[in-house]
């Protein structure tokens, strides 16, 4: 099996960004189709590829759901929708905290689903490592679901399979993606806008209160154990 995801972007996002954002994507997704494929009974492949650059006005940003539906639309009329991958779109809509930093809806199994990144938003009130960690983030919500997350951490918050790592100074801490805007839930803390997902503790984390943040993309062993569960059955 292959585990595909194309990255598209609205035409405000600058090409450095967009380039930084696959390599992201690229580096979150290999991890998981190597450890599946270690894991699994099974060949697992991966390919994430640059997509297409929806025109100015294509993608409506003023609530989640118009997201994924302008998103949606535009692959489908101009043909761009891999019914076998999962679409990333990255939008810019800094001032729109409506639809936070990013949303998923489906799984890589269902008809090409839709996530999005609020790339214009992470870069403007965060950094580079929050925009690339947010970007993996909405793409492993496509690769995992709380069944397979249940076995692994004994609840069925996907969010939870993410990581807060001590960092070597003994007063910082490290996030993987999934935690990344849930390991700390107030504004201005771990990331300038928290998540309003899910979350109940995450599966490590580093017992007291970080004097600083920070961020990688290496992903958890609890996350690339659920999404070998997902990829095994699908």
């Amino acid at each position: 099996m292959t585990v595909g995801v194309a990255v598209h972007r609205v035409r405000s996002i600058p090409d450095r960004t967009f380039r930084r954002v696959v390599r992201a994507v690229d580096r979150g997704v290999e991890q998981v189709a190597r450890n599946a494929d270690r894991e699994l009974d099974r060949d697992v492949e991966y390919d994430v590829v640059a997509g297409a650059t929806a025109p100015r006005g294509t993608v409506v940003t003023n609530t989640r759901d118009a997201v994924y539906r302008s998103t949606a639309n535009w692959l489908d009329a101009t043909d761009r929708r891999d019914p076998d991958a999962l679409h990333l779109m990255l939008v810019d809509a800094p001032l729109q905290q409506s639809i936070g930093y990013g949303g998923n809806r489906s799984h890589v199994k269902y008809d090409g689903p839709v996530s999005y990144a609020n790339v214009g938003a992470t870069e403007r009130w965060d950094d580079a490592a929050v925009t690339d960690n947010m970007a993996v983030h909405e793409v492993l919500h496509g690769l995992v679901t709380p069944y397979d997350a249940r076995p692994v951490i004994g609840r069925g918050c996907e969010h939870d399979l993410g990581a807060v790592i001590p960092a070597g100074d003994g007063r910082g801490a490290i996030v993987t993606p999934l935690a990344t805007a849930y390991a700390e839930t107030t504004v201005g803390g771990e990331t300038q806008w928290p998540g309003s997902g899910c979350l109940g503790h995450f599966s490590q984390d580093v017992g007291y209160d970080p004097d600083w943040w920070g961020h990688t993309y290496a992903l958890s062993p609890a996350t690339l154990a659920a999404t070998a569960r997902y990829l095994g059955r699908i």
